[in-house]
């Protein structure tokens, strides 16, 4: 009789869990049949997002069959072509990576994702051109190590490039606030991004009006009190720097040039620059 107990203590527990396993398989099998209703009802339908839906949850569940494979690529590519449309742009890009993950990718997914890619990266760098320096690395921070593997190179270069015309920028405000004026010409000239040559715009007229009244007054002072000057003609200089300016050359470029010509250097002294032979 105690044998009998100890059995049955025993028996009782495993009992309880064979009849749980079965009860979660009837429970997987139930869910997996009402989703491949669904998926089949949704191609039906064409409910693309519910056809993903399914067709996705049933993958996780047990192999599609061939055919039911077949309906989910073909309701991802619609639907990721839905959301492009729609400028859900990264919801695409995602959908599209899992169809490229699968057996039934074709050579016309990967080429779809390449050009969507392409028109994303071009409209994060037109932000960027736009100032939007922020705006443009999120945008390029959503891509996937699928979808762009160069990614972090092309924010690096964008964001080494902004702090440089930002330092130039500053850099022309300082020259200018000690009246280096050749200086600050120097450095404005260098901007080249589209924004902050458009933000230094003001500065920049400052500066060549400051630099042409140099020219055509024909000061060279200094720091030493007046005593290193221009030794080239002075009105030879001014005439040759105003034909290079209507030859659209910057003044800087300008003066460099017309002192060359006239068989001068052009030397830094303290604040100002001389042409000197």
């Amino acid at each position: 009789m105690n044998r009998f107990a100890s059995l049955q203590h025993w028996l009782r527990p495993m009992a309880v869990a064979i009849t749980v396993v079965l009860v979660l398989k009837a429970v997987v099998h139930g869910w997996q049949h009402q989703l491949t209703q669904r998926l089949q009802r949704s191609v039906t339908d064409e409910d693309h997002t519910a056809c993903v839906a399914s067709g996705e949850q049933l993958a996780h569940l047990r192999p599609l069959e061939r055919a039911e494979a077949r309906q989910l690529a073909h309701c991802r590519r619609i639907l990721a072509s839905d959301y492009w449309v729609a400028g859900e742009h990264q919801k695409a890009l995602d959908l599209l990576e899992r169809l490229l993950a699968s057996p039934q990718m074709v050579a016309a997914d990967q080429a779809q994702l390449s050009e969507w890619v392409r028109q994303r990266k071009d409209r994060a760098v037109e932000h960027y051109r736009q100032g939007e320096l922020s705006t443009a690395v999120a945008l390029l921070r959503e891509f996937s190590d699928l979808q762009d593997p160069h990614r972090d190179t092309l924010i690096e270069s964008l964001q080494v490039r902004w702090n440089l015309n930002r330092q130039l920028h500053e850099q022309a405000m300082e020259l200018r606030a000690e009246e280096r004026w050749w200086d600050a010409l120097d450095a404005i000239n260098q901007l080249d991004h589209p924004w902050w040559r458009a933000h230094a715009k003001p500065l920049q007229e400052e500066i060549v009006t400051a630099t042409r009244a140099l020219a055509g007054q024909s000061l060279g002072r200094d720091g030493h009190n007046g005593r290193v000057r221009h030794n080239v003609p002075l009105d030879d200089l001014d005439r040759r720097v105003r034909l290079h300016l209507t030859r659209s050359a910057d003044p800087w470029h300008a003066y460099v040039q017309a002192c060359d010509e006239l068989g001068g250097v052009v030397m830094s002294y303290g604040p100002e620059s001389v042409c000197r032979r």
